[in-house]
């Protein structure tokens, strides 16, 4: 394992990546898994399911450390709606069998921050981004308030390839609570009133960086 490890480190050391300068543009193509979460309303609530969250976002270099990036990430995911029967109250139910299909997405508008280290092949980073974010599909909402927080590692390759490792922490103020519906046997069903989703992520990014 110590000799891996040893190999690796070496592999990217002797690469010998240069630090962007100011002006440059990167190119990143996101993939992660982002984690689910439920919102309550009294006896009812909705759960938005685990999925995999894609997407690509434009850097541009405003110094060699720091970037203004804009991107846009969707996951396709299922938000069923649990509520109490009619019949027996007590008794917990999904109420939207069959049409549950959504997708969350967010344009986002963030600041990173590239922290320099001895190997300019490991480059630590973090960032935090703020823009809209909305849920599409057969329960849809409009666009609120959204941002994000991420920190991770990027592996230069290259000059131009490099590979990112991320953790991120993204939320949609007040993305449910617009919408009622009216199940037959169920009765009426009504998303939590301007509740927010907290979602937790562990993903990658290849990037791409071109010099000006």
């Amino acid at each position: 394992m110590k000799k891996l490890l040893l190999i690796t480190g070496f592999f990217f050391s002797a690469l010998g990546a240069n630090a962007q300068n100011q002006g440059d543009i990167g190119l990143d193509f996101y993939g992660g898994y982002t984690f689910g979460d439920k919102i309550y309303n009294n006896s009812s609530y909705v759960e938005i399911q685990d999925a995999f969250q894609y997407g690509a976002g434009l850097e541009f270099y405003v110094r060699n450390t720091k970037s203004i990036e804009l991107k846009y990430l969707r996951m396709d995911t299922k938000t069923p709606i649990y509520a109490p029967t009619v019949a027996n109250p007590l008794q917990i139910t999904q109420a939207n069998v069959g049409n549950d299909s959504s997708a969350i997405n967010y344009i986002l508008i963030a600041g990173n921050n590239y922290f320099q280290t001895s190997n300019p092949s490991l480059v630590p980073f973090a960032g935090l981004g703020i823009g809209v974010g909305w849920a599409s599909g057969d329960q849809s909402t409009s666009a609120r308030f959204a941002w994000d927080v991420k920190a991770g590692v990027k592996i230069k390759a290259s000059d131009v390839v490099s590979v990112k490792l991320q953790a991120y922490f993204q939320t949609i103020w007040g993305s449910y609570g617009s919408e009622t519906y009216y199940y037959p046997g169920w009765g009426t069903v009504t998303y939590p009133n301007n509740s927010s989703l907290y979602q937790f992520g562990l993903g990658a990014a290849l990037a791409f960086d071109f010099k000006h």
